[in-house]
C-alpha cells in the first residue's frame, strides 16, 4: 500500500475527533505545543507497525484510529478495555523520550482488509514505513550498552548513524549483486560476439551497442546512490567536506586539506541530515510512507528550504508526512500541502 488516504481519530486525549485527509506525495502539518502534532504521527506508527488481530497499548488516550490506504485498505484499532498498564512493554517512544515512564491507558484490538482474517501478519510485511526522528542528546540520557558510550558513539544521533551505517552497507551490497548479474549477463554475449573468427561492421556494431547497454544499466542500478552522494557533497561543500568511504565501506568524510572525519565527527545538523537522506535513500525508490517529527530542528535554514526537494530527489515514490513548528520553511512551493491541526480536529482544545 502506497499511501495513507484518511486518518481518523476518535478522543485523542479523551476530547478530540481527528478527520485528516492526506496528499499522496507530501504533507506538512502544524499546529502550536500541545496540539497533539507529534502523538498523532507516533499514533500512526504505532496502528502501522502492529499485526492483524493483536493487542495495541497506546498512552494516547484515544478511543479509535482508523488509517485508511490506497486501493481501499485499511488498518484500524479500537479500544477494547480500559487498563492501566505501568509496566507493559511500550511499542513506540520518541527518540527524546527513550527513558520515560509512559503509563499505558488502554488495549486495542487493531483489524485491516489487509491480510485475510486468519492470518496474524505484521502490516509491514507490506507496507515500506519510515520514521524519523532526529532530537539530539546525549548517550547519558540513553540506555545502550557501556561499550558503545566507551566508543566514538557520544549521542542519540551517533546511534541512529550506527545502525544506518550497516542498513547503508547492506544496500551496497544489494547494489554489486545487482550490478555483477548485469556485468555477467553481458560479458557473456560480449564473448560470444567476440570469439568469432572474423567481424563485420555490423557485428562492431553490436558489439558497441553491448558495452553501451551494459554501462547504462550498471548506471541506472547506481543512479540514487551517486545522488546521494552528489547531493550531500553539495549541502556540505560550505564546511568543505566531502563523502568518502573506508575500507568496510562506510562513510567518512575528508575535507580539503585531507583530513578525515568519521560521521560521529559531524555537527548535529550534519548528522541530522545525513540520517534523513539515508533513511530515504535505503529504502530504493519503492513506494514508502515516511514520518518525520520536526525535520527542521539543527538545520540551516538553507537546508530547510530544500529539504523536500531532495528528499523527492531520492525517492519520488514516497508519501511524506512531516509535522513541524515551522511551516514557513516548508512554504516556498509547498504552501498548498499545509495541514492546520486545528483545521482537522473538532472538539474542545
Amino acid at each position: 500500500m502506497s499511501y495513507i488516504k484518511k486518518v481518523e481519530i476518535s478522543k485523542l486525549f479523551g476530547e478530540l475527533e481527528i478527520n485528516w485527509i492526506l496528499d499522496p506525495k507530501v504533507n506538512i502539518l502544524i499546529g502550536k505545543n500541545g496540539s497533539g502534532k507529534t502523538t498523532l504521527l507516533r499514533l500512526i506508527r504505532n496502528v502501522m507497525m502492529s499485526s492483524h488481530g493483536t493487542f495495541l497499548s497506546s498512552d494516547s488516550g484515544i478511543d479509535a484510529i482508523r488509517i485508511e490506504l490506497a486501493e481501499n485498505k485499511y488498518i484500524s484499532a479500537s479500544k477494547e478495555e480500559a487498563l492501566f498498564q505501568p509496566h507493559a512493554n511500550k511499542l513506540v517512544k520518541p527518540l527524546h523520550h527513550m527513558n520515560d515512564e509512559v503509563p499505558l491507558s488502554g488495549v486495542y484490538r487493531v483489524e485491516s482488509n489487509l491480510f485475510p482474517k486468519e492470518k496474524n501478519n505484521n502490516f509491514s510485511e507490506v507496507i515500506n514505513l519510515c520514521y524519523v526522528n532526529t532530537f539530539e542528546m546525549s548517550l547519558e540520557d540513553v540506555d545502550v550498552s557501556k561499550s558503545r558510550k566507551a566508543s566514538s558513539v557520544k549521542t542519540e544521533l551517533d546511534v541512529v548513524l550506527e545502525r544506518l551505517m550497516n542498513d547503508w552497507k547492506s544496500y551496497l551490497l544489494k547494489l554489486k549483486i545487482l550490478a555483477e548479474k548485469v556485468t555477467v549477463s553481458f560479458d557473456k554475449k560480449i564473448r560470444q560476439l567476440t570469439a568469432k573468427e572474423s567481424v563485420d561492421v555490423n557485428d562492431l556494431q553490436a558489439l558497441k551497442n553491448l558495452l553501451n547497454e551494459k554501462t547504462e544499466q550498471i548506471d541506472d542500478i547506481n543512479f540514487y546512490k551517486n545522488r546521494f552522494i552528489q547531493r550531500i557533497n553539495a549541502l556540505f561543500s560550505d564546511s568543505n567536506k566531502r563523502i568518502d568511504f573506508d575500507k568496510s565501506n562506510a562513510i567518512i568524510f575528508r575535507n580539503h586539506n585531507g583530513k578525515y572525519f568519521s560521521v560521529y565527527e559531524l555537527s548535529s545538523g550534519e548528522k541530522q541530515m545525513l540520517i534523513i537522506l539515508l533513511n530515504v535513500l535505503v529504502q530504493e525508490n519503492q513506494p514508502s510512507i515516511i514520518l518525520m517529527d520536526e525535520p527542521e530542528i539543527s538545520l540551516h535554514l538553507a537546508w530547510q528550504h530544500k529539504l523536500i526537494d531532495i528528499i523527492q530527489s531520492l525517492n519520488d515514490n514516497c508519501q511524506l508526512i512531516i509535522v513541524t513548528h515551522a511551516a514557513g520553511v516548508f512554504s516556498k512551493g509547498w504552501q498548498d500541502k499545509i495541514t492546520k491541526m486545528a483545521d482537522i480536529t473538532t472538539g474542545q482544545s
